[in-house]
């Protein structure tokens, strides 16, 4: 009979469940960094000299583990300082990596410096320069950086006036080759867009076209403040040192040139974990269905909110912590890992509240509150998964605060952003709270919206496990 009733009253608790559609958005909504490293190669070829501009893309986070495995620490320095490093680092390595021959005969490549913008991801375009032997014969150029990477690569080569090129059918200009990721490529296809073999011939040229041309390729690396790539920043200019444009990371806030007061810092990070809150995930579904489908009393919720949040600040602490220790760049399996833990504890919890809810267990301010959310621990275990799976930008931060020695002002930071976000998740248990009390004071309405809500934690947990 009680089933049947809880049939009846099934209808009028729909209202619930749109509101918890609206206010609360999926649970798995965070970007997740890779490990791909994504490269644009322009090769120009003069009469007795070949420059590269080698154009790499990579995401902070693998920027942070590569250099911290060459160099460990830089005590006292700050984000552009940590950035400027990696440049210069990681230049003359892949000066090494990139091979060059003419008739088998070996070219090596001197680091002329790099540019670099830093809006979505830090984006270096290092320069290269070698001296020709010969001015005609098979000129072989050989990309070995970054083997193991899953990113994509592109590969032109163009001859400068009085130069001819034969045997190579794709187009002059890097950003005329059109990006394709690996998996799409033949094995041939593959290989072209890290080598390439061309018969060159500049023999034919007179003196003063030879002068020309070596003169074209040596100054073809920049020009006005652009990248041959396209336009990078509009600070970027030639150099072996920082020339960075504004970016939207959090991380951002290590930089010494902000000026800002640790209060400034701290209020801004907090504005920045508020804001990031409100975007898809971050617990916002778990504790709007779980207040639901508890007795909605104001501090299960609160409760809930909290633990969510202080669980997703030691989350973050944690991640941080096994990246500097392993140096593993599994971001996207540590990601599902941690996600389907938590998806296998929120449908579990999920469907033991239905169960309790279809088996007759009605839902009522005057019975235990024991009897409805199963207890403290109930509480404790979704609050710790909805908050396991770490925010990644604040993961960075950790790791780029430690790298530069500021440690404990990138700690501060993720506080700071972590309580930002609980604000809108207390505003979230706050609002589903003031949402029951407006609620139609019958219990037939109370159990409906409960058993959606639990039902909902199912959906929610088996759309993680799903990951």
């Amino acid at each position: 009979m009680r089933s049947k009733n809880f049939i009846n009253r099934f209808p009028g608790s729909l209202l619930v469940a749109c509101v918890i559609l609206v206010v609360a958005t999926a649970a798995h909504a965070h970007d997740i960094p890779n490990a791909r490293v994504d490269r644009s190669i322009q090769v120009y070829v003069g009469s007795k000299t070949i420059t590269i501009d080698y154009e790499v893309s990579l995401a902070e986070l693998t920027l942070t583990q590569e250099l911290k495995s060459l160099i460990g620490k830089i005590e006292g320095g700050d984000r552009e300082a940590w950035f400027n490093r990696y440049g210069l680092e990681t230049g003359p390595l892949n000066a090494k990596g990139i091979l060059v021959t003419v008739d088998r005969d070996p070219a090596p490549l001197e680091f002329n410096g790099f540019d670099l913008a830093v809006e979505e991801h830090p984006r270096y375009v290092f320069h290269f320069r070698a001296e020709l032997k010969s001015n005609h014969g098979q000129l072989s150029v050989h990309d070995t950086n970054f083997s193991s990477s899953e990113g994509t690569s592109r590969l032109a080569i163009k001859p400068a006036e009085g130069v001819k090129l034969r045997g190579d059918d794709l187009p002059q200009n890097v950003d005329e080759i059109a990006i394709q990721p690996v998996w799409k490529l033949s094995d041939q296809e593959e290989l072209r867009t890290k080598r390439v073999e061309v018969d060159f011939d500049a023999s034919g040229s007179s003196p003063s076209a030879v002068a020309a041309a070596d003169s074209q390729v040596t100054g073809s690396t920049t020009a006005n403040g652009r990248s041959i790539l396209g336009s990078i920043s509009s600070q970027s200019r030639r150099g072996d040192g920082l020339r960075s444009a504004p970016s939207a990371s959090l991380t951002r806030l290590l930089d010494r040139r902000t000026g800002m007061s640790w209060g400034v810092l701290l209020a801004t990070a907090f504005a920045l974990g508020a804001v990031h809150s409100i975007q898809p995930g971050h617990g916002k579904t778990i504790i709007a269905a779980a207040s639901l489908s508890g007795s909605g009393k104001r501090s299960s919720a609160a409760a809930l909110a909290i633990v969510t949040t202080l669980t997703h600040f030691a989350s973050v602490l944690l991640v941080a912590l096994g990246l500097a220790l392993t140096h593993t760049t599994a971001y996207g399996s540590i990601h599902i890992a941690l996600a389907r833990i938590a998806g296998f504890v929120i449908a579990i919890l999920g469907a033991w509240r239905l169960g309790r809810i279809l088996g007759g267990y009605e839902i009522g301010h005057d019975e235990p509150s024991a009897n409805v959310r199963g207890g403290l621990t109930n509480l404790i275990a979704l609050g710790i998964s909805a908050g396991l799976v770490p925010c990644w930008e604040a993961v960075v931060l950790v790791l780029v605060a430690d790298a530069i020695g500021r440690l404990r002002l990138g700690l501060a930071l993720v506080a700071a952003f972590s309580a930002g976000m609980a604000a809108v998740l207390l505003g979230v248990a706050a609002g589903v709270a003031r949402l029951g009390d407006r609620a139609p004071n019958s219990q037939r309405f109370r159990t409906g919206a409960a058993a959606i809500a639990a039902a909902f934690l199912v959906i929610v947990g088996c759309g993680l496990l799903q990951l």
